[in-house]
């Protein structure tokens, strides 16, 4: 990479395309013949999105049927949580209904969670935060209550990377389905896997999660594809109506070049994603030991055992987050101060307010984040910039 290209170290926001994607996504995007057609040119549309189905549930152990392909996490969001709890409020009416989720959760979570509070008369249940970054497992015991009908976690924070203690909440959930009647409502665990999919090991059913968002520009794809598990179909309605595509939980002509790229990012991910894990514990042990070598002052918050390797979030001893990220733009270096869905807000993250408090919120950093084409001279790129700030050059 030349000295006048950008690095780029903000994986977290959108990966960059896998050369071996594009060009399965260049193809699927010449195929004629809507996939529901029946004659030939539909038939061959059909059986690429059927291979993607194949590969995207293989990627996270699931059956065919419960894979439904939506235009990216936040529809997923929005249709998992939509769609499960309005039959609910409909279902119990005159009950005051609950939602147990995090602080922590992505914007396109909170939002919707916000509007079931406001215009449906949710209860809204937070579980407290460790310093670690991860929610209390414990604490969720006494806050599920038999009125909760839907437990919303995400699986990797997408600020710090704290990973979350799903499978612990998941047996918590199970218990309290074993005490409920016939007549009670469900409990339903939901879960955000945007972050932790192309990092992770996510089986869903082994850790009793009912539905599971993630998306394909998170895993090496393009944008405008993502991906809503679901364990039984019966436990959504839907939110477009109209052709009964994705088993009828998501209708319109499926974007066919969008799908089949997913696919192969599914594929090319579960072949990969262990060597792609020890790279990055390798590039993680290379920035560590550089910003160690910055002057004192500097602070990486994120420095808990269960985070992803992947992300690094920095604290400047002079300079705001947002300040610090537009400085080593300049210098040709993109880091994010922020989640990128909450970009042009300058309020205090929440998240960051959660776990560290009002004070290093207000003062921010910069999130660091790698992956598969990172190399040791892009993080030895960005620690000459950092300490050329710190002399104030």
């Amino acid at each position: 990479m030349s000295d006048d290209e950008t690095i780029y170290l903000d994986y977290a926001a959108s990966n960059p395309v896998d050369p071996r994607v594009a060009a399965v996504f260049g193809e699927a995007g010449l195929q004629v013949g809507n996939p529901s057609a029946i004659h030939a040119c539909g038939r061959r549309s059909r059986e690429i999105i059927d291979r993607a189905r194949r590969q995207v549930a293989g990627l996270i152990g699931a059956e065919l049927a419960q894979i439904v392909f939506t235009s990216g996490a936040t529809e997923s969001n929005n249709l998992a949580l939509l769609g499960s709890c309005l039959p609910l409020s409909k279902k119990f009416p005159g009950r005051r209904l609950r939602i147990l989720t995090s602080p922590l959760e992505h914007s396109s979570v909170r939002s919707v969670l916000e509007r079931l509070a406001a215009d449906h008369d949710f209860l809204i249940d937070e579980l407290p935060v460790a310093s670690s970054g991860s929610v209390d497992a414990g604490a969720a015991a006494g806050l599920i209550t038999a009125d909760t009908v839907l437990v919303s976690l995400m699986w990797a924070n997408n600020i710090l990377g704290a990973v979350q203690p799903v499978a612990e909440i998941g047996k918590l959930i199970a218990a309290e389905r074993q005490r409920r009647g016939p007549a009670d409502p469900p409990v339903l665990f939901f879960s955000d896997a945007v972050q932790a999919v192309s990092r992770l090991r996510v089986r869903p059913l082994e850790v009793g999660v009912d539905l599971l968002s993630f998306s394909s520009h998170k895993m090496y794809g393009p944008k405008g594809s993502g991906v809503l598990f679901v364990r039984d179909p019966k436990l959504l309605d839907p939110l477009v109506l109209g052709g009964g595509q994705e088993n009828g939980l998501r209708s319109g002509t499926e974007n066919l070049a969008g799908i089949a790229a997913c696919g192969r990012a599914a594929e090319i991910l579960a072949a990969e994603r262990n060597q792609d894990q020890r790279r990055a514990i390798a590039l993680s042990h290379h920035l560590l030991e550089g910003l160690r070598s910055l002057p004192s002052g500097w602070r990486v918050l994120n420095d808990a055992p269960e985070t992803l390797v992947e992300f690094v979030f920095v604290q400047s001893p002079r300079f705001r987050g947002d300040e610090l990220a537009l400085r080593l733009d300049a210098a040709g270096l993109a880091v994010s101060a922020g989640s990128a869905c909450d970009a042009g807000k300058r309020a205090a993250s929440p998240v960051l307010a959660a776990v560290y408090g009002e004070k290093a919120a207000q003062q921010g950093g910069v999130r660091i984040s790698f992956g598969r084409f990172t190399r040791d001279e892009d993080l030895d790129r960005l620690i000459a910039a950092l300490r050329i700030l710190s002399a104030g050059r």
